[in-house]
């Protein structure tokens, strides 16, 4: 059985300019510029 991993938590600051970033490039680049990953 795998262990769930922990869910990291964004601050509404980050997420806000993420939104900003992701509109402007697209999500997939901006997941990676951010380092997050951009699954479903």
């Amino acid at each position: 059985m795998k262990k769930n991993k922990q869910r990291k938590h964004y601050s509404d600051e980050f997420k806000e300019e993420s939104l900003k970033l992701a509109e402007k490039v697209g999500v997939a680049q901006a997941s990676r510029e951010l380092g997050v990953y951009s699954g479903k």
